[in-house]
């Protein structure tokens, strides 16, 4: 029989108002060493594969159940597991895009043609629905700053506003 894996988890809290020192996402990360490849390009596309088909990621630092490398701080037992920021800018970006282009007239084929790694059409289903209107029993997703300095390999470049 397989063993079971039991989550550590207590509580679930919003989203930080910033992407924390460690996020994946922030440019300043990328193509730093970890023991588990955490900033490689390759781990960016493995994790954005997820998040633009509508994946919700949770802040690695904050989650009990996100392995770590030997000798790294765990969190404190009964700490809340919070979403992962950086990956909320990512996709709020793009579901602004895609607002951006449906306001200048275009459709979704122009929203893909002009960012092909953006999110899919089931992604910003779930995103746009996350953010209007929660399931209930669900935290809210938060609204961070989308100019905070993240960025994703392949993605087209944010221009601040």
């Amino acid at each position: 029989m397989a063993d079971l894996i039991c989550s550590e988890r207590t509580e679930f809290a919003p989203a930080a108002d910033s992407p924390c020192a460690a996020c994946p996402w922030r440019t300043t990360n990328h193509g730093r060493r970890h023991p588990d490849g955490w900033y490689t390009k390759r781990n960016l596309r493995r994790l954005w594969a997820g998040l633009r088909r509508g994946e919700r990621m949770t802040c690695h630092p904050t989650d009990p159940d996100n392995p770590v490398p030997e000798g790294a701080a765990r969190p404190a037992p009964g700490h809340a597991t919070r979403e992962c920021t950086g990956s909320l800018v990512l996709v709020q970006r793009e579901a602004q895009r895609i607002n951006d282009t449906l306001v200048g007239g275009g459709g979704w084929r122009d929203y893909q043609q002009a960012n092909p790694l953006g999110l899919t059409r089931g992604g910003a289903a779930v995103v746009i629905t996350n953010v209007v209107r929660p399931m209930p029993g669900t935290l809210p997703m938060a609204k961070p700053d989308l100019n905070a300095p993240v960025s994703c390999p392949g993605l087209t470049p944010w221009e601040p506003r």
